[in-house]
């Protein structure tokens, strides 16, 4: 049995080296197998490229996590105010309708707001890294009536 396996294994090898070997066909295959082979191992090393820096972003983010979880207590009133005041342009119709001061991370927010975004805007304000609480000093409205600070301002 043994003898027959490498029998095989003999014929096989000599029918591959008489078709890459053929006078006629066989430089063009072995220039096919050769570009194929090419192509294979550049696309693997691109792949292995693509992955590493797949990863590497991955542990950058990971670290930024990390670091953010440990100095989100530990924000600087001046850039909460910007945080927030960021934010508002995302959360209300009218930021310019509100004043924003921090003060050891509580957050003061005075001015004028309609009735369907002050509940949204104290809840994402509150929920900042750094935000310790929240001093709501806002007037409050159902529509923005003759309140020139709500006029214009878009629907959130």
């Amino acid at each position: 049995m043994k003898d027959l396996i490498t029998c095989v294994k003999a014929m096989a090898v000599g029918a591959i080296a008489m078709y890459y070997l053929d006078p006629d066909s066989g430089r063009r295959r072995r220039a096919q197998l050769r570009d194929s082979m090419r192509a294979a191992c550049d696309g693997l090393g691109q792949r292995v490229r693509a992955e590493g820096r797949h990863a590497a972003h991955q542990m950058r983010g990971l670290r930024a996590e990390i670091d953010s979880s440990v100095t989100a207590s530990v924000v600087d009133d001046v850039t909460l105010v910007e945080r927030v005041r960021a934010a508002l342009g995302r959360l209300v119709g009218s930021p310019g309708a509100i004043d924003v001061s921090v003060i050891e991370g509580i957050v003061s927010l005075a001015g004028h707001v309609l009735t369907a975004e002050h509940e949204p805007l104290i809840n994402a304000v509150s929920a900042m890294p750094g935000v310790r609480s929240v001093a709501d000093h806002l007037a409050v409205y159902d529509e923005p009536g003759n309140i020139p600070e709500l006029q214009g301002g878009s629907p959130s």
